[in-house]
């Protein structure tokens, strides 16, 4: 079962993500729903009694079928966002990770269906990109730190 909580119109989603790079961190695997201009790390919901290191681990196989990727802790997110007529708050645990093998295409479908698209976009370019959280650009410039990042558009005078 899924971690989320609804109440009224709030609801709260318990998630992982993970910023996985290229050996020579010159790329980063990105994922976007197809026909949409929105990319998004890859990741998911956490299970209620999992471990957030081995929610990405099940995330990233049943996305990609990837399983040789080592993940480190890398941050926190908090999102604050207005979608399909809930006030989304989203705590996000982000992993970084390398994939090391070759890139076989730069745009590909998933494992889960067609819907999803997967893009290895060059690190120099990700400015080029609408990208949420925003603040994700910020933990690509130095992944050697740990970040807890605050993403909030919500409009609330609280």
């Amino acid at each position: 079962m899924d971690i989320t909580l609804v109440e009224n119109d709030n609801k709260f989603f318990y998630r992982v993500s993970a910023i996985i790079l290229n050996e020579d961190l010159s790329k980063i695997l990105l994922f976007r729903v197809k026909d949409k201009d929105l990319y998004m790390l890859l990741g998911g919901k956490v299970k209620m009694l999992e471990e957030s290191k081995k929610a990405i681990i099940r995330e990233i196989k049943e996305e990609l079928g990837y399983e040789n990727i080592d993940f480190d802790f890398l941050g926190i997110s908090e999102e604050f966002v207005n979608a399909k007529g809930y006030n989304n708050h989203q705590l996000n645990i982000i992993y970084k990770g390398i994939y090391k093998d070759n890139i076989k295409e730069n745009v590909f479908c998933g494992l889960e269906g067609d819907w999803a698209l997967y893009e290895w976009i060059d690190i120099n370019d990700i400015n080029k990109y609408n990208v949420f959280p925003v603040n994700i650009k910020e933990m690509l410039k130095n992944l050697n730190i740990n970040y807890h990042i605050v993403e909030n558009l919500l409009e609330r005078n609280d």
